[in-house]
């Protein structure tokens, strides 16, 4: 892999992150709805990384998350649930961005949240064992 995709990687793992400890704030504060979109965008993120190890990048968000079962899950480099993880993350995110009659509660956010701290772990072990991050 070369020097430009493993720091294109980085920038997505550094904004994963960030977007993960967003939600967390951001559920402490009472905002559910947007705690939702920020656990989404930090599933986007990994995911995009973890699709640029194979070179493959796609600019719409239903095609990062068609790649990532294509590419990732269907051949066996990633758990299934994973796959539904993500799906289910991005209907949560269009509801909260969108619809503006959804309602969130707290455990709508956590679960969310919840689900998208697993995704990352496990993703972030995947970049680890394909030599695309450190540690």
């Amino acid at each position: 892999m070369d020097e430009d995709t493993k720091r294109l990687i980085g920038i997505r793992l550094e904004r994963c992150r960030d977007d993960l400890v967003t939600a967390q704030l951001l559920i402490r504060e009472g905002k559910y709805r947007t705690a939702i979109s920020r656990a989404y965008y930090a599933i986007f993120m990994i995911a995009t990384a973890a699709l640029a190890t194979l070179g493959i990048s796609r600019s719409k968000h239903s095609g990062v998350e068609s790649a990532f079962g294509q590419y990732l899950v269907k051949p066996g480099l990633l758990e299934p649930k994973y796959h539904s993880v993500y799906i289910r993350a991005r209907e949560w995110r269009e509801d909260a961005d969108y619809e503006p009659t959804v309602q969130f509660t707290e455990q709508d956010a956590r679960t969310v949240l919840g689900q998208a701290e697993e995704f990352v772990a496990r993703v972030e072990r995947y970049l680890r064992e394909n030599a695309a991050i450190e540690g």
